[in-house]
Protein backbone atom coordinates (compact mmCIF):
# COMPACT_ATOMS: atom_id res chain seq x y z
CA UNK A 1 0.00 0.00 0.00
CA UNK A 2 2.67 2.44 0.86
CA UNK A 3 4.31 1.38 -2.42
CA UNK A 4 1.35 2.31 -4.15
CA UNK A 5 0.51 6.07 -3.03
CA UNK A 6 4.54 7.00 -3.47
CA UNK A 7 3.81 5.21 -7.36
CA UNK A 8 0.60 7.38 -7.75
CA UNK A 9 2.33 10.89 -6.35
CA UNK A 10 5.54 10.21 -8.53
CA UNK A 11 3.08 9.69 -11.30
CA UNK A 12 1.04 13.01 -10.14
CA UNK A 13 3.83 15.14 -10.08
CA UNK A 14 5.00 14.24 -13.53
CA UNK A 15 1.75 14.72 -14.99
CA UNK A 16 1.73 18.08 -13.50
CA UNK A 17 5.19 18.98 -14.77
CA UNK A 18 4.85 17.90 -18.48
CA UNK A 19 1.67 19.97 -18.57
CA UNK A 20 2.94 22.62 -17.38
CA UNK A 21 6.10 22.78 -18.37
CA UNK A 22 5.20 24.41 -22.37
CA UNK A 23 2.10 25.72 -23.37
CA UNK A 24 0.69 24.08 -26.79
CA UNK A 25 -0.48 27.62 -27.77
CA UNK A 26 -0.30 31.07 -27.22
CA UNK A 27 -3.36 32.56 -24.79
CA UNK A 28 -4.69 35.20 -27.44
CA UNK A 29 -4.34 38.19 -25.76
CA UNK A 30 -6.03 41.75 -27.12
CA UNK A 31 -2.25 42.80 -28.13
CA UNK A 32 -1.87 39.37 -29.70
CA UNK A 33 -5.61 39.44 -31.60
CA UNK A 34 -5.30 43.52 -32.38
CA UNK A 35 -2.18 42.98 -34.00
CA UNK A 36 -2.65 40.17 -36.25
CA UNK A 37 -5.75 41.46 -37.33
CA UNK A 38 -4.31 44.38 -38.26
CA UNK A 39 -1.57 43.02 -40.26
CA UNK A 40 -4.53 40.81 -42.39
CA UNK A 41 -7.00 43.48 -42.84
CA UNK A 42 -3.79 46.38 -44.00
CA UNK A 43 -2.38 43.56 -46.49
CA UNK A 44 -5.72 42.96 -48.08
CA UNK A 45 -6.45 46.61 -48.45
CA UNK A 46 -3.20 47.61 -49.68
CA UNK A 47 -2.04 44.34 -51.73
CA UNK A 48 -5.28 44.27 -53.92
CA UNK A 49 -5.89 47.21 -56.20
CA UNK A 50 -1.87 46.76 -56.38
CA UNK A 51 -2.06 43.26 -57.86
CA UNK A 52 -5.19 44.06 -59.84
CA UNK A 53 -3.33 46.45 -61.50
CA UNK A 54 -0.42 44.38 -62.41
CA UNK A 55 -2.81 41.42 -63.18
CA UNK A 56 -4.69 44.18 -65.31
CA UNK A 57 -1.25 46.29 -66.80
CA UNK A 58 -0.69 42.59 -68.02
CA UNK A 59 -3.69 41.46 -69.32
CA UNK A 60 -4.04 44.76 -71.44
CA UNK A 61 -1.39 45.28 -73.00
CA UNK A 62 0.16 44.59 -76.72
CA UNK A 63 3.10 42.76 -75.25
CA UNK A 64 3.29 39.15 -74.61
CA UNK A 65 1.97 38.34 -71.14
CA UNK A 66 4.78 38.31 -68.12
CA UNK A 67 3.64 34.98 -67.05
CA UNK A 68 6.30 35.02 -64.01
CA UNK A 69 5.17 38.12 -62.92
CA UNK A 70 1.42 37.33 -63.45
CA UNK A 71 1.79 33.63 -61.84
CA UNK A 72 3.49 35.82 -58.24
CA UNK A 73 0.25 38.82 -58.41
CA UNK A 74 -2.30 35.51 -58.28
CA UNK A 75 -0.34 34.08 -55.93
CA UNK A 76 -0.10 37.47 -53.92
CA UNK A 77 -3.93 37.87 -54.43
CA UNK A 78 -4.54 34.16 -53.43
CA UNK A 79 -2.14 35.40 -50.28
CA UNK A 80 -4.78 38.00 -49.67
CA UNK A 81 -7.58 36.22 -49.23
CA UNK A 82 -5.71 33.60 -47.06
CA UNK A 83 -5.27 36.48 -44.69
CA UNK A 84 -8.93 37.47 -44.50
CA UNK A 85 -10.18 34.06 -43.97
CA UNK A 86 -7.57 33.93 -41.18
CA UNK A 87 -9.12 37.24 -39.74
CA UNK A 88 -12.52 35.57 -39.52
CA UNK A 89 -11.25 32.38 -38.20
CA UNK A 90 -9.14 34.50 -35.72
CA UNK A 91 -12.42 36.16 -34.23
CA UNK A 92 -15.05 33.48 -34.55
CA UNK A 93 -12.60 30.28 -33.62
CA UNK A 94 -9.51 31.44 -31.92
CA UNK A 95 -8.15 28.04 -31.16
CA UNK A 96 -8.35 26.98 -34.85
CA UNK A 97 -6.69 29.59 -36.26
CA UNK A 98 -3.50 28.45 -35.53
CA UNK A 99 -3.71 25.68 -38.20
CA UNK A 100 -4.70 28.40 -40.95
CA UNK A 101 -1.46 30.60 -39.53
CA UNK A 102 1.08 27.81 -40.28
CA UNK A 103 -0.23 27.05 -43.69
CA UNK A 104 -0.19 30.90 -44.49
CA UNK A 105 3.38 31.22 -43.23
CA UNK A 106 4.92 28.18 -44.76
CA UNK A 107 2.88 29.20 -48.26
CA UNK A 108 4.38 32.75 -48.36
CA UNK A 109 7.61 32.04 -47.25
CA UNK A 110 8.15 29.02 -49.66
CA UNK A 111 5.83 30.44 -53.00
CA UNK A 112 7.28 33.88 -52.95
CA UNK A 113 11.08 33.51 -53.06
CA UNK A 114 10.62 30.72 -55.77
CA UNK A 115 8.73 32.90 -57.84
CA UNK A 116 11.37 35.41 -57.24
CA UNK A 117 14.30 33.51 -57.68
CA UNK A 118 12.48 32.59 -61.76
CA UNK A 119 12.18 35.86 -62.70
CA UNK A 120 15.48 36.98 -61.82
CA UNK A 121 16.80 34.27 -63.60
CA UNK A 122 14.86 35.05 -66.41
CA UNK A 123 16.22 38.96 -67.03
CA UNK A 124 19.94 37.28 -66.66
CA UNK A 125 19.20 35.41 -69.58
CA UNK A 126 17.55 38.36 -71.23
CA UNK A 127 20.56 40.79 -71.03
CA UNK A 128 23.76 38.38 -70.34
CA UNK A 129 22.33 35.58 -73.20
CA UNK A 130 20.09 36.98 -75.14
CA UNK A 131 20.66 34.74 -77.66
CA UNK A 132 19.19 31.91 -75.72
CA UNK A 133 16.47 33.79 -74.58
CA UNK A 134 13.84 32.66 -77.19
CA UNK A 135 14.37 29.26 -76.02
CA UNK A 136 12.65 29.83 -73.02
CA UNK A 137 9.95 30.46 -74.69
CA UNK A 138 10.77 27.85 -76.98
CA UNK A 139 11.50 24.88 -73.97
CA UNK A 140 8.38 26.55 -71.76
CA UNK A 141 10.45 27.90 -69.13
CA UNK A 142 7.67 30.25 -67.79
CA UNK A 143 4.94 28.02 -67.46
CA UNK A 144 7.09 25.06 -65.89
CA UNK A 145 8.37 27.42 -63.35
CA UNK A 146 4.91 28.77 -62.51
CA UNK A 147 3.46 24.78 -62.33
CA UNK A 148 6.60 24.31 -60.09
CA UNK A 149 5.61 27.17 -57.66
CA UNK A 150 2.08 25.64 -56.54
CA UNK A 151 3.19 22.09 -57.25
CA UNK A 152 6.38 22.65 -54.44
CA UNK A 153 4.48 25.55 -51.86
CA UNK A 154 1.02 24.23 -51.86
CA UNK A 155 1.43 20.81 -50.74
CA UNK A 156 4.59 21.29 -48.61
CA UNK A 157 2.06 23.88 -46.90
CA UNK A 158 -0.62 21.84 -46.33
CA UNK A 159 1.74 19.01 -45.04
CA UNK A 160 3.03 21.55 -42.40
CA UNK A 161 0.15 22.93 -41.52
CA UNK A 162 -1.70 19.41 -40.50
CA UNK A 163 0.79 16.69 -39.76
CA UNK A 164 0.78 16.45 -35.68
CA UNK A 165 3.76 16.06 -33.16
CA UNK A 166 4.80 12.22 -34.22
CA UNK A 167 5.91 13.67 -37.28
CA UNK A 168 7.67 16.85 -35.67
CA UNK A 169 10.96 16.12 -37.30
CA UNK A 170 9.08 16.67 -41.08
CA UNK A 171 7.41 19.83 -39.75
CA UNK A 172 10.59 20.99 -38.96
CA UNK A 173 12.31 19.91 -42.26
CA UNK A 174 9.31 21.74 -44.17
CA UNK A 175 9.43 24.91 -41.62
CA UNK A 176 13.45 25.73 -41.36
CA UNK A 177 15.20 23.29 -43.46
CA UNK A 178 14.04 23.47 -47.14
CA UNK A 179 13.20 27.29 -47.46
CA UNK A 180 17.01 27.97 -46.09
CA UNK A 181 18.64 25.67 -48.38
CA UNK A 182 16.43 27.54 -50.88
CA UNK A 183 17.19 30.95 -49.83
CA UNK A 184 20.27 29.95 -49.79
CA UNK A 185 20.88 29.20 -53.26
CA UNK A 186 18.53 32.12 -54.42
CA UNK A 187 20.50 34.48 -53.04
CA UNK A 188 23.75 34.07 -54.66
CA UNK A 189 22.10 33.43 -57.89
CA UNK A 190 21.01 36.97 -57.09
CA UNK A 191 23.91 38.24 -56.45
CA UNK A 192 25.33 36.90 -59.37
CA UNK A 193 23.16 37.85 -61.72
CA UNK A 194 22.89 41.42 -60.27
CA UNK A 195 26.70 42.09 -60.52
CA UNK A 196 26.52 41.29 -64.15
CA UNK A 197 23.55 43.27 -65.02
CA UNK A 198 25.51 46.01 -63.80
CA UNK A 199 28.17 45.29 -65.24
CA UNK A 200 26.46 45.06 -68.76
CA UNK A 201 25.00 48.64 -67.93
CA UNK A 202 28.10 50.39 -67.43
CA UNK A 203 29.51 49.48 -70.73
CA UNK A 204 27.85 52.14 -72.86
CA UNK A 205 26.44 50.62 -76.33
CA UNK A 206 28.53 50.90 -79.60
CA UNK A 207 29.86 54.61 -80.73
CA UNK A 208 28.46 55.54 -76.97
CA UNK A 209 24.99 54.87 -77.08
CA UNK A 210 23.19 54.75 -74.26
CA UNK A 211 21.80 51.14 -72.91
CA UNK A 212 18.45 50.56 -73.93
CA UNK A 213 15.28 51.15 -71.59
CA UNK A 214 14.84 47.18 -71.51
CA UNK A 215 18.17 46.35 -70.11
CA UNK A 216 17.62 48.80 -67.58
CA UNK A 217 14.34 47.76 -66.77
CA UNK A 218 15.92 44.54 -66.71
CA UNK A 219 18.38 45.67 -63.77
CA UNK A 220 15.00 47.45 -61.80
CA UNK A 221 13.30 44.23 -61.54
CA UNK A 222 16.31 42.23 -60.45
CA UNK A 223 17.20 45.13 -57.32
CA UNK A 224 13.53 44.99 -56.65
CA UNK A 225 13.45 41.18 -56.20
CA UNK A 226 16.88 41.09 -54.21
CA UNK A 227 15.71 43.83 -51.81
CA UNK A 228 12.70 42.02 -51.36
CA UNK A 229 14.16 38.63 -50.84
CA UNK A 230 16.86 40.37 -48.36
CA UNK A 231 14.11 42.80 -46.51
CA UNK A 232 11.46 40.48 -46.27
CA UNK A 233 11.92 36.71 -46.75
CA UNK A 234 15.65 36.46 -45.36
CA UNK A 235 14.80 37.90 -41.91
CA UNK A 236 11.80 35.24 -41.30
CA UNK A 237 14.18 32.51 -42.26
CA UNK A 238 16.41 33.43 -39.97
CA UNK A 239 14.08 33.92 -36.79
CA UNK A 240 12.64 30.03 -38.31
CA UNK A 241 16.41 28.59 -37.43
CA UNK A 242 16.13 29.75 -34.04
CA UNK A 243 14.85 27.36 -31.02
CA UNK A 244 12.11 29.93 -29.20
CA UNK A 245 10.11 29.03 -26.56
CA UNK A 246 6.96 27.66 -28.04
CA UNK A 247 5.22 30.52 -26.19
CA UNK A 248 7.26 32.84 -27.38
CA UNK A 249 7.09 31.66 -30.81
CA UNK A 250 3.57 31.42 -30.85
CA UNK A 251 3.15 35.20 -29.42
CA UNK A 252 5.88 37.11 -30.74
CA UNK A 253 7.66 35.67 -33.48
CA UNK A 254 4.71 34.12 -35.79
CA UNK A 255 3.08 37.93 -36.29
CA UNK A 256 6.47 39.26 -36.86
CA UNK A 257 6.91 36.61 -39.63
CA UNK A 258 3.69 37.09 -40.66
CA UNK A 259 4.13 41.25 -41.09
CA UNK A 260 6.93 40.91 -42.87
CA UNK A 261 5.96 38.35 -45.79
CA UNK A 262 2.64 40.32 -46.00
CA UNK A 263 4.97 43.53 -46.55
CA UNK A 264 6.61 41.40 -49.53
CA UNK A 265 3.67 40.45 -50.77
CA UNK A 266 3.10 44.00 -51.19
CA UNK A 267 6.00 45.65 -52.06
CA UNK A 268 7.29 43.62 -55.14
CA UNK A 269 3.97 44.62 -57.04
CA UNK A 270 4.50 48.18 -55.92
CA UNK A 271 8.52 47.55 -57.62
CA UNK A 272 6.62 46.18 -60.55
CA UNK A 273 4.26 48.70 -61.30
CA UNK A 274 7.26 51.69 -60.68
CA UNK A 275 9.66 50.39 -63.20
CA UNK A 276 7.04 49.85 -65.59
CA UNK A 277 5.71 53.58 -64.89
CA UNK A 278 2.23 52.38 -63.76
CA UNK A 279 2.22 53.33 -59.50
CA UNK A 280 0.34 55.86 -59.51
CA UNK A 281 -2.57 54.44 -61.57
CA UNK A 282 -3.48 51.39 -59.51
CA UNK A 283 -5.74 53.46 -57.11
CA UNK A 284 -7.40 55.20 -59.45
Amino acid sequence: MEMSSLDKMENFLSNVTLNSSKPEVCEFGSGYVAALSLIDIITFLVGQPVVIRVLWSSYTSKKAIDILNCNLALYHYLQYWFAIVHLCVLHLKPNSQNTLLKFLLVYSMFGGPMSLSFICLERYVAVIHPLFYPLLKTYRFREAAASLVWLFSVPIALLSSVVGNSLHALRETLTRDLPLAWLLGMNGMMVHCSICILKTLVKSGPGGDKMSPQKRRAFKTVCATSVTNLMCYFPVTVLQQYGFDEMVFECLVTPLCILLLSAASVVHPIFYLSAQGKLFTCFK
